[in-house]
């Protein structure tokens, strides 16, 4: 598991394909455990990821294969998470750091963890899996449960696993939409879908 190829080295994943093969379930197979060097892989994956200054400022707690941890998690969801993500044999709570090591404040925190985030969620993707972000959990409880430092916040739930439902990505909106040129809503023109 450790003898991994090293990060230049092109092992043939195409990026833009797991782009576009992404998608969130939430339905998962609770009989297709994990192995933990798939684990391995996607926080690999995950503290990878660019940030600011290289500060790194997330942290991530999962319940693997529904032990202790991964019922705890499923207690911090919104009710109509914890009724789907209660399948995934992977839950998680994104951390990040509201502080640079030198105690300034860190206003790009919550931009690098979801960079982090996406590279986990891409490298899920490679391993024919499929993971689900989640706004709806309660954060304090969060805190109180996992002893979250104070100068962390709780920034995201995730769940993971084999998808137990077709794919089913969702409609993005054309690049005129979301892309400008010289002023707020002045399309680039790109074009395309």
């Amino acid at each position: 598991m450790r003898g991994l190829t090293p990060p230049w080295y092109n092992n043939g994943m195409d990026v833009r394909e797991a782009i576009l093969r992404r998608w969130s379930a939430r339905r998962y197979d609770p009989n297709r455990l994990l192995t933990e060097e798939e684990l391995y892989l996607l926080m690999d994956a995950a503290r990878r990821a660019p940030s600011s200054y290289n500060t790194q400022p997330w942290r991530y707690i999962v319940g693997f294969n529904f032990d202790d941890t991964h019922r705890k998690i499923l207690g911090i969801l919104v009710p109509g998470n914890a009724e789907w993500a209660k399948d995934a044999p992977l839950l998680g709570l994104l951390i990040g750091s509201t502080v640079y090591p030198d105690g300034t404040p860190y206003r790009d925190y919550r931009n690098d963890c979801g960079m982090s985030l996406m590279a986990l969620f891409l490298q899920a993707v490679d391993l024919g899996l499929t993971c689900r972000a989640m706004g709806g959990f309660y954060g304090e409880r969060a805190r109180e449960v996992f002893g979250i430092p104070e100068e962390y916040e709780p920034v995201v739930a995730f769940a993971c696993g084999k998808p137990a439902e077709p794919p089913n990505p969702k409609e993005k909106k054309p690049l005129d939409e979301i892309l400008f040129r010289g002023k707020f809503g002045e399309p680039y023109g790109l074009g395309g879908k």
